[in-house]
């Protein structure tokens, strides 16, 4: 899978441009602050039909603009796809080969994208939620069925929200509630246990090859009840888990379990990264469970993902960073943000397109 090419019209700081991409390695140059983040975003958007920045999707429309706008060509094992964003003041609209698509789940995923951001950083220190997302982000780019399954809870856990504000409850009503949220939950907590348990099997490995040590990363997933072959014992243990926290429920007029407040935690050598690694670990680690999980995706897809990497160098030594280049494979399309083309050029031997970006300007070559 590759991505031919986008353009951009009113989005962040460009007004109408286009950019061609090759298969293989490219850089965006230019200085800081000049938009070669605001690319990888638009790459990002076609991918999951969200930022990775903020959630307010109007901030992606230029200033004094009513839409912004981001197409791109793509090429796939299965062929060649159009895919088409616009964020405007109501919303957003998605289509695919002109062919407007109504539900996120039907577009997500059609361009495969992983990326890493400085913002990654804050994996550690930032709410279980934004952890959450980041994994539910990824699963869904991989399966249709945990969009929906996720989806589904949502719906219930939303209107047994609703049901707990009431003055006047029924017990019969609110454990119809309560039952509506476990066999989505089911699932979810499959599917949860089977991605980590494939992302353990790659951690170790790459985070060893970037550092040139040997350690063993593990990421651990927080669920509220452990996974079991038996449906039904999985789901006496959720009533369980959910009578436990009824008075509680009922005093703060919300659900206070479930897989909306899961957690996941990173353990290098048995220590919780978070409390314990240096930034420089930390970093390390994040750039180890992007390459698992474009490994996995290649392992269910049969195609690697677009690798977006953003101002990866700028915290790496040069040992680092001839580490972690050398892990690329060739056969993914990679494309990296840099102020210098020094910590490529002399790293990559290869062939590479060169994109310098200006002021809102951008120039192949």
């Amino acid at each position: 899978m590759y991505i031919e090419n986008i353009k951009v019209k009113n989005f962040r700081n460009y007004h109408n441009q286009s950019i061609n991409f090759k298969n293989g390695m490219n850089i965006l140059i230019g200085p800081n602050g000049i938009g070669k983040t605001n690319l990888l975003e638009a790459i990002y958007l076609l991918s999951t039909t969200r930022s990775h920045r903020n959630n307010d999707e109007k901030e992606m429309i230029r200033f004094n603009e009513e839409f912004a706008a981001v197409e791109g060509n793509i090429t796939t094992k299965n062929g060649k796809d159009k895919l088409d964003v616009i964020i405007h003041k109501k919303g957003k609209s998605l289509s695919v080969n002109n062919i407007l698509v109504k539900k996120n789940s039907e577009f997500i995923g059609k361009l495969n994208a992983v990326l890493f951001s400085p913002n990654d950083m804050d994996l550690f220190d930032s709410s279980p939620r934004d952890r959450r997302r980041l994994i539910d982000m990824e699963m869904g780019k991989l399966s249709r069925g945990y969009m929906l399954n996720l989806s589904s809870y949502l719906k219930y856990l939303k209107q047994r929200n609703a049901y707990l504000k009431q003055q006047r409850l029924g017990d019969v009503m609110l454990e119809t509630y309560t039952e509506l949220l476990f066999n989505p939950q089911i699932q979810i907590i499959k599917e949860r246990n089977s991605f980590i348990n494939s992302l353990n099997a790659y951690l170790s490995y790459f985070y060893n090859e970037i550092s040139g040590e040997k350690n063993k990363l593990q990421m651990v997933y927080k669920s509220f009840i452990k996974e079991k072959q038996d449906v039904d014992i999985m789901k006496q243990e959720m009533k369980q888990a959910y009578e436990s926290l009824k008075e509680r429920d009922l005093t703060l007029k919300q659900t206070n379990i479930g897989i909306h407040r899961e957690d996941y935690e990173f353990y290098l050598n048995n220590m919780n990264v978070s409390k314990y690694c240096s930034q420089g670990q930390k970093r390390m680690v994040i750039l180890a469970l992007k390459l698992s999980i474009v490994q996995i995706i290649y392992q269910i897809k049969r195609e690697y993902p677009i690798l977006l990497l953003d101002d990866v160098f700028s915290e790496l030594d040069s040992e680092h960073r001839i580490c972690l280049l050398r892990l690329l494979p060739n056969s993914v399309q990679t494309i990296i943000t840099t102020t210098d083309l020094r910590e490529v050029n002399l790293i990559r031997k290869q062939d590479v397109n060169i994109i310098r970006i200006g002021k809102g300007m951008i120039n192949n070559g």
